[in-house]
């Protein structure tokens, strides 16, 4: 069997001009306390499950990035006056009173994050560091990150003389203060905690500093605050740094740009040039998450980390300015974040958490999210059979980065019926094809989703579905009466490790209740022709006649019933060819009736609590292609006798799994070398996407070979632009595949692809595969075109064939 695939390319001449003016650099400028508070038994759950240690010294941890960068962490000092990381100089000042000097310093015990360069110790700090050089280590002590406040609380709606001094927590009313770590030795959380006295506030507050559990990039900074005032009490809480991203020797690294990082994330600065630069990136993408943000210039003794935001509170993040937006032009930089107000009551905990990354060019940056919306009600709450949509997001925050994605899979809990048919997937922002309904395994609940595709600067990805919740959720929600859904989002770092395959999980989680209106909705199959009972899948093969039946039923338990409901309707896939004359419903007073006009029923009439609708109808089995034909049946305009609505709600999936045909379920639709300047010279391209599924099906015993073609002489196939022109080759190929030898993790080596075929894998796979998906082979970077320097420009379309052949 053959297939095509259209490969397409366009050459442009295009170029950028940098400027970078650098400013100059500020120069900045401490006691301690008895019986600290124990935070194993303050009574904040702050998400450790081990024991909390008390440490006399701070210590900090390096979390490999690549083979010469490590992402540091600590609170306090962690320098030689050289300018090197060091552990021997441990910082005794951690359980210090932190003390103010003017309104700007704020001595010890201060977040500490930071890059060392493996080669040769360099510390590369992501905010001011004061005293760097100073022979003293006493002065270095103090100068860690001295001109930033870190978190700050103020009475709500105050944005006017926030002042360190005065408003930080460190600064002004923390006492009984203590340093503790945990004993992990891969990835230790280091801890900040206090009593806090201001006015009326009289709070517990714990400050953590601790690596992201789904990314070694990142570090999470976090204050848990309880309210031990005995009422309730209001505030609102801010976060400010003052930046300083490079080697603590270029003081120009002072006095850089802040970007924005787009769909009101947060901000980043990138300093340097892209081949030896840095980017921090500070994001709201963790759970309670800051609201606000803005970029500041850090000017004169007394800055004001308030007064950046407007008078409503609201900071760059209410433009919802694209990614790469310019919110602080080159001066001193600095930045502050804001949380809505809390209002908090007596004995209760509030969480604010922001994250920080920093690396070095040309590292990617994945970051990884999920969440989800109720397109039922909007209320807060979610009740089984309400419709909720899920997106799974990343982006690459990385800087002069290429991730190349592979795929996303997402394990579906128990309780979420996934409606196939609405599974769609965005590269940049825009919409590719479709992914196969046999992405989603209704046996292991995985829905995989391949992403072959390049993300470079700022560039995301991102996959939307819908689903039903059912009664099954209620069984398997956790101690705090909710479900949790997680995904897994995989890929490589082309330009640090490109033959690694790295992992990065996110996950939502939201409460579900029970229903006042009980309802199930079902659809079963059965293969006639094979003499089956009903089931919720079956195997046929062409010719073959196959049965279904659909019920939508009221408990009779359920306190709410179905007052009416517009219809019941099934959309058949394509390759099942509907006998209407099979067609009968059955109304809920239990009379039969025929419905030869087609699967919609027309109004559903009322059905009480212990009553159902079915409907049963027969088809023969088209298709000329192996594969799972999947689809639901849906109910539309349902009103119940509780005043609830639902626009739609869909049954579960019914899968017939075609069988005893060779063939392609799926072949991808483009492969995408994006653009290129020639300049005259010959130049070889890797691909940056592949649109599209490599699936197969070969139901024999017998082992095959996947074969791809390509006729660079045939006006059929060969590749050919606006103008008409061809691309010229030489006795080499145009275009190569990474050719396997007997798996898709293997390295692979470049093969030519021939007019004859040329095996994506050396090695044959093996038979009996019903639905063999193969995408894997054919990703991103998993092509090459080699051009010479006859190539002209245009925007270049061709032709891949492919084909199967069985081992002999």
């Amino acid at each position: 069997m053959r297939k095509q695939t259209y490969l397409k390319i366009f050459f442009g001449i295009f170029f950028t001009i940098l400027l970078t003016i650098l400013g100059p650099p500020q120069t900045i400028y401490a006691d301690n306390s008895a019986n600290p508070v124990n935070p194993n038994t303050d009574g904040i759950d702050d998400g450790v499950s081990t024991t909390w240690y008390k440490g006399s010294v701070g210590q900090s941890k390096l979390l490999t990035l690549n083979k010469g960068l490590s992402l540091g962490y600590a609170f306090g000092l962690v320098t030689t006056k050289d300018g090197q990381y060091s552990t021997s100089n441990q910082d005794d000042t951690v359980n210090f009173d932190s003390e103010n000097v003017g309104d700007m310093n704020t001595y010890y015990s201060k977040m500490n994050t930071f890059l060392v360069d493996k080669y040769n110790n360099q510390y590369i700090s992501s905010t001011f560091q004061g005293n760097v050089v100073s022979t003293d280590v006493r002065d270095r002590k103090k100068g860690v990150s001295m001109t930033s406040p870190d978190f700050i609380i103020t009475q709500p709606g105050v944005y006017d003389s926030v002042f360190s001094r005065t408003m930080s927590v460190l600064g002004n009313g923390f006492s009984n203060k203590g340093y503790y770590y945990t004993d992990d030795k891969d990835s230790p959380a280091y801890l900040i905690v206090g009593n806090f006295n201001r006015g009326t506030y009289n709070f517990t507050i714990e400050i953590i500093l601790r690596p992201s559990p789904t990314n070694r990039a990142i570090i999470q900074r976090e204050m848990y605050v309880k309210n031990n005032s005995g009422s309730q009490q209001q505030f609102q809480v801010l976060f400010g740094e003052d930046t300083k991203l490079g080697i603590n020797a270029n003081q120009g690294a002072d006095s850089v740009p802040i970007y924005d990082l787009g769909n009101k994330r947060g901000l980043y600065i990138a300093t340097g040039t892209k081949d030896n630069g840095y980017k921090l990136s500070i994001t709201n993408e963790i759970q309670d998450g800051f609201q606000h943000y803005a970029g500041m210039e850090r000017k004169g003794n007394s800055p004001n980390w308030g007064g950046i935001f407007k008078p409503n509170g609201t900071g760059a993040e209410v433009n919802n300015n694209p990614a790469g937006t310019n919110i602080l032009s080159t001066q001193d930089s600095a930045y502050s974040l804001r949380w809505d107000t809390t209002t908090l009551p007596a004995g209760k905990t509030a969480h604010f958490a922001s994250t920080i990354g920093e690396i070095q060019s040309p590292y990617s940056l994945p970051i990884a999210s999920k969440s989800y919306t109720n397109e039922t009600r909007s209320d807060g709450t979610n009740k089984v059979g309400d419709k909720l949509k899920f997106t799974l997001h990343l982006v690459n925050n990385g800087y002069d980065a290429q991730w190349n994605s592979k795929e996303i899979v997402d394990q579906v809990p128990k309780g979420l019926q996934v409606d196939t048919s609405s599974i769609k997937r965005t590269t940049n922002g825009v919409q590719v094809s479709d992914p196969d309904p046999s992405d989603f395994d209704a046996t292991s609940r995985k829905l995989t989703i391949p992403m072959p595709f390049q993300l470079t600067d700022d560039k995301s990805e991102t996959v939307t579905f819908e689903a039903t919740l059912t009664k099954d959720a209620l069984q398997n929600l956790d101690t705090n009466g909710k479900l949790t859904n997680s995904a897994d989002f995989t890929g490589s770092d082309q330009m640090i490790s490109p033959n690694e395959i790295d992992s990065f999980t996110a996950s939502v989680s939201f409460p579900v209740s029970a229903p006042s209106y009980n309802n199930s909705f079902t659809k079963q199959i059965k293969n006639i022709t094979n003499n089956e009972d009903y089931r919720d899948s079956t195997t046929g093969k062409p010719g073959d006649r196959i049965g279904y039946q659909i019920i939508y039923s009221v408990a009779k338990s359920s306190q709410d019933h179905l007052l009416s409901a517009t219809t019941i309707n099934d959309n058949l896939p394509a390759g099942l060819t509907l006998d209407k004359s099979s067609i009968e419903t059955k109304s809920a007073t239990g009379d039969w009736y025929d419905q030869p006009w087609g699967l919609n029923t027309g109004t559903i009439n009322e059905v009480a609590a212990g009553q159902q609708v079915t409907m049963r109808f027969e088809v023969d089995v088209s298709s000329p292609n192996a594969g799972i034909l999947t689809n639901n049946a849906y109910i539309t305009g349902v009103k119940t006798s509780g005043n609830e609505t639902y626009d739609k709600q869909i049954s579960n999936d019914a899968n017939l799994e075609v069988q005893k045909v060779d063939g392609f379920i799926q072949t991808p639709t483009s492969i995408d070398f994006g653009s290129t300047n020639m300049y005259g010279k010959s130049k070889t391209l890797s691909n940056v996407g592949t649109d599209g599924e490599l699936i197969v099906a070969h139901p024999d015993n017998n082992n095959f070979k996947v074969n791809v073609s390509y006729d660079n002489t045939s006006t059929l196939s060969q590749m050919i632009n606006q103008n008409g022109d061809t691309i010229p080759t030489d006795n080499s190929g145009l275009i190569f595949i990474r050719q396997r030898t007997n798996s898709s993790n293997d390295v692979g080596t470049w093969q030519p692809i021939l007019p004859t075929g040329t095996p994506i894998q050396t090695n044959s796979f093996a038979g009996n595969q019903q639905t063999l998906n193969l995408t894997d082979y054919v990703g991103v970077n998993d092509w090459q075109l080699k051009l010479t320097p006859a190539t002209k420009e245009g925007s270049y379309n061709g032709t891949l064939t492919w084909s199967l052949n069985e081992s002999v």
